[in-house]
């Protein structure tokens, strides 16, 4: 009886059309699929930009997202002692599985990237390459696959300590950098997708020393991340 029922889904699988496997995986995928990545020690989930994943997700029909699922560790014992350096270590690797795999099985589907804080540091890295010596990521590869970067539509990074200032995508107040900047003369080869905000007050993006600061950018820079986000997935 196995074997005859085993046959039978072999045969049915072998007659069906490519444009019927085609049509059945479209159905499966989303138009838009929104990867967030929360910030250090925020619980599972969007953390402190939940609320702009949520409305860009109700904006375009259909869309779905996703949080990127990584330590977002500082060292402290509620993390057991998982160290920043080996959260983003983890974090870049996972943001770069998470795209690529999804990718993987819808292919047409348009990918918004969007991180917040050690969030953003983990997508700049995965996304524009070139490693992150001062946290130990050494491989200096664009980690995402060329089939997925096709599909990357657009990247939001806030408060990313990554951030200098003078490049053509970054945002905000802020006119110095980060504490884990990027190397001078470095531009991410995919700047026309990104907007980075940082303010001057802000200590981990910028030399502030306002943590508050370091929270605001969904409140006062909301309407113009959804506004380039709209504008990219036209």
């Amino acid at each position: 009886m196995w074997f005859s029922v085993g046959i039978a889904l072999l045969v049915g699988q072998a007659l069906a059309t490519p444009h019927s496997l085609q049509k059945r995986q479209g159905n499966d995928c989303p138009p838009i699929h929104i990867f967030g990545a929360r910030e250090t020690t925020a619980p599972p989930g969007f953390g402190a930009a939940a609320k702009i994943v949520d409305d860009l997700t109700k904006a375009n029909q259909g869309a779905t997202n996703e949080a990127i699922n990584y330590p977002a560790c500082g060292g402290g014992t509620d993390c057991l002692g998982v160290s920043y350096a080996d959260s983003v270590k983890n974090g870049t690797d996972s943001v770069a599985t998470a795209i690529n795999d999804f990718n993987k099985r819808c292919p047409q589907t348009k990918i918004v990237m969007l991180g917040f804080s050690q969030g953003a540091q983990i997508m700049d890295n995965a996304y524009c390459g070139g490693g992150d010596s001062i946290e130990g990521v050494k491989n200096t590869n664009v980690l995402i696959s060329q089939q997925a970067l096709g599909a990357v539509k657009v990247a939001i990074f806030m408060g990313d300590p990554r951030y200098v200032a003078g490049l053509p995508y970054e945002v905000g107040t802020c006119q110095t950098k980060g504490f884990a900047p990027r190397p001078q003369g470095f531009q991410c080869p995919f700047g026309n997708n990104i907007k980075s905000f940082c303010d001057s007050a802000d200590p981990f993006c910028c030399n502030g020393n306002d943590p508050v600061a370091h929270l605001q950018y969904p409140n006062i820079y909301g309407d113009q991340i959804k506004q380039f986000v709209s504008d990219k997935l036209k």
